[in-house]
């Protein structure tokens, strides 16, 4: 069978079979697997694209990326011009790069949260604002703090070039040219290396000082001002409707991504995709060698060949031309490997930069400039498809509403670690052994980081069908809507967990009506509790989608949770018992505390619901029996009102008397509208509450139906736990 041609490449049809494997609702997809393949079929010309989507959008925002690029490689050849003017020494200059670089970490994370959550040509205008202001005023530092503050604020404008330039750049163009935006848009770096890093060196050689160069960072305010007149695309449309319409399906029908997710929710989801996990450690690894090239390579060429400022600028003039060879490769080579196998991209990447690490070692040994030169030449050239394959592997893998945040990362990444080291260790290594020692490390460094690369590369496929996974549960969710089928309580599909590297939870997959009440049974270990967790939001799966009445609450932490009025109500002793039973229930009203009435009626609504606790408000909780703390228990969580209560051994440790009790509580709950999940041991306690059941064994779904009819499957039950008066019954 042919491929399907999705995204920017050609996805094999068993990425799809896998995909729809997994899905819920296999008839509704099913014939996506039966569709006739497209093949490579014609790649639209970039030009066509461009014509059709516009060009401003790629135009300005790789104008927005030069800018601070051309300022960024003007400091680099500036460096002992700036040492010499504020009579510091190398590792004081790489202190100062590498708090720069950690400003730039700082930046991007607040500008990447910014972004994906609101416009992003807005975030792109602003901060190129900011720059153009404040880096020509580095020009008047009279010393190295107000030069490295005035750095730090302007660096505002490095926070958007990989970030949210890119992910603009995915939703403004057709998902088949992305790889070719991408390579349009990397050219900002090799100008910025060549042309502005000669205007800069031009212009200090001209005035007799670096300080004047400064003053092209003003082109960024008109640049800026044009940036806000783009059009906002919107997020993540462009991968759905490619799917669905290779898949024949109507893209109308697509279902929203749900609330925002916390920045925390995000990196955690955003770590737990497995090419980009590895993509993330081979960045910080190599972030060794984008930090500490730029800048003691400048003190190579001077103390070892004694170059002035005006020739390390045309050496590195040079050098950089080299990577505008990485547009043919990463137009072509790269954009072709990516549609015919979307994991080799990142193969490439591995060998581009291990060879460039090696090549520029050896250059250092080199006899002759000229053999120096050409070796960093070669070196250059071999890097320069790196970011592109990188990005288009990125964008195709990270979810849309979180793309910016996913490019940020790759920036922390190479800050912290890899900044630290090329920055201020390396130029410790300098002063101690030798600018040439020093930069040697980078050819092993770089290795390390290609290998990897290679296992990242590994995981792509599987990330991917995890991609189109989402997308065609998103669209049977939206078919469901369109049809005008009731939107259930919880809906948990395609769930995987795990703990470390151990699987707890697989591919679980059911719904919860509202206003039912259902039994999750199963034997100690089994993932209950586990389940029950993720739904609530103190843990995050790996895979798959969970939605609280029918919205999308898969990364929600557990404050948002509880704002979808869901409750989770654990066994045992849930109370603080230093505290007065009162004060216990004061601490349900937390959720509401700004509604001192609401707080009120709940509190005595609780009391009225227990009208054992009324006459022992004043006395500590601990002082109660068990049964009476598990009641004060389930009243703090019930004066949230909650629509879907979530109770996780009620029975744990309690007498029968205390038990029945609260059974005939929570049966009231159910009755008032209010839906339970019920995570029980004894079957007959199950089977006296809740007409359905879940069965729970190693991680996977075993039964899901009435009880009755679970009492009659001996091949569950009778295996791993019976109450005597059932086992009697059998």
């Amino acid at each position: 069978m042919a491929d399907l041609e999705l995204f920017d490449f050609t996805v094999p049809d068993e990425l799809l079979r896998e995909a729809v494997s997994h899905h819920r609702d296999k008839e509704a997809v099913a014939d996506v697997t039966m569709m006739p393949g497209t093949g490579e079929g014609k790649v639209p010309s970039l030009v066509g694209v461009l014509r059709k989507a516009g060009y401003a959008p790629l135009v300005l925002m790789t104008l927005a990326a030069w800018v601070p690029g051309t300022f960024g490689y003007g400091i680099g050849v500036f460096g002992p011009n700036i040492e010499r003017s504020f009579h510091i020494q190398d590792a004081a200059l790489g202190a100062v790069t590498f708090v720069v670089s950690i400003a730039q970490l700082g930046w991007a994370v607040p500008l990447a949260v910014w972004a994906d959550r609101g416009s992003r040509k807005l975030v792109t205008g602003v901060t190129l604002l900011v720059f153009g202001v404040l880096a020509p005023l580095m020009a008047i530092s009279t010393n190295v703090w107000m030069f490295a503050f005035l750095y730090l604020a302007a660096s505002v404008g490095y926070g958007t070039n990989n970030t949210v330039q890119n992910s603009y750049l995915s939703d403004a163009y057709p998902t088949e040219a992305r790889g070719r935006v991408f390579s349009w848009h990397n050219l900002s770096d090799p100008i910025a290396g060549t042309v502005g890093l000669l205007a800069m060196t031009t212009i200090a050689s001209l005035t007799g000082s670096w300080r004047w160069s400064l003053l092209l960072g003003l082109i960024g305010i008109p640049i800026g001002l044009v940036v806000f007149r783009l059009r906002e695309p919107a997020k993540g449309e462009n991968e759905s409707n490619h799917i669905l319409k290779a898949a024949g399906m109507d893209t109308a029908s697509q279902q929203g991504a749900g609330p925002r997710v916390l920045l925390g929710s995000a990196v955690l989801r955003l770590l737990r995709i497995r090419s980009l996990y590895y993509q993330m450690v081979a960045v910080a690894i190599l972030g060794f060698a984008g930090t500490g090239v730029p800048l003691f390579g400048s003190l190579y060429y001077q103390r070892v060949w004694h170059q002035g400022t005006g020739h390390r600028g045309d050496i590195y003039a040079i050098i950089n031309i080299a990577g505008f060879l990485g547009l043919p490769v990463a137009y072509l080579v790269g954009d072709r490997l990516f549609r015919r196998a979307p994991q080799r991209p990142l193969v490439l990447a591995a060998g581009c930069i291990s060879l460039y690490g090696l090549l520029f070692s050896i250059s250092l040994y080199m006899p002759n400039l000229w053999m120096v030169v050409a070796l960093q030449f070669l070196a250059q050239a071999a890097i320069a498809p790196l970011s592109i394959s990188i990005f288009q592997t990125l964008a195709a893998t990270a979810p849309p509403e979180m793309r910016s945040i996913c490019f940020a990362m790759f920036g922390i990444y190479a800050a912290v670690f890899g900044g630290f080291a090329g920055a201020v260790v390396l130029g410790a290594i300098s002063d101690v052994r030798g600018v040439t020692f020093a930069l040697t490390l980078i050819g092993p460094v770089c290795v390390i980081g290609g290998v990897l690369l290679a296992v990242g590369s590994r995981y792509v496929r599987r990330d991917i069908t995890l991609v189109i996974e989402d997308v065609l549960e998103r669209y049977a969710e939206g078919k469901r809507r369109q049809s005008g089928g009731d939107i259930p309580a919880l809906q948990v599909h395609n769930l995987d967990f795990y703990y470390g590297t151990n699987q707890v939870l697989f591919d679980v997959n059911f719904e919860v009506r509202e206003g039912d009440i259902v039994a999750l049974l199963g034997t100690n270990g089994a993932g209950k509790s586990t389940l029950l967790r993720a739904v609530s939001g103190l843990e995050h799966p790996h895979r798959g989608v969970i939605r609280l009445f029918g919205t999308n609450s898969t990364y929600l932490e557990a404050e948002q949770v509880i704002t979808q009025g869901v409750a989770l109500l654990l066994g045992g002793k849930m109370t603080f018992p230093g505290l007065s039973v009162k004060d216990n229930l004061r601490v349900g009203e937390y959720s509401f505390r700004r509604d001192s009435h609401r707080a009120r009626v709940a509190f005595n609504e609780a009391v009225e619901m227990f009208p054992e606790l009324a006459s022992r408000l004043d006395q500590p909780a601990g002082t109660l029996s068990g049964g009476e703390q598990q009641m004060l228990a389930l009243a703090r969580v019930m004066m949230t009102t909650p629509r879907l209560l979530m109770i996780d051994e009620l029975a744990l440790g309690l007498a029968p008397m205390a038990v029945d009790r609260l059974m005939e509580i929570v049966g009231r709950v159910n009755s008032a509208g209010t839906t339970v999940i019920l995570v029980e041991q004894s079957v007959n306690r199950a089977l006296a509450l809740a007409r359905r059941s879940i069965f729970l064994e190693r991680g996977e779904i075993k039964f899901d139906g009435p009880t009755a009819e679970l009492i009659e499957r001996d091949d569950l039950l009778r295996p791993v736990f019976l109450t005597p008066s059932v086992a009697a019954e059998g």
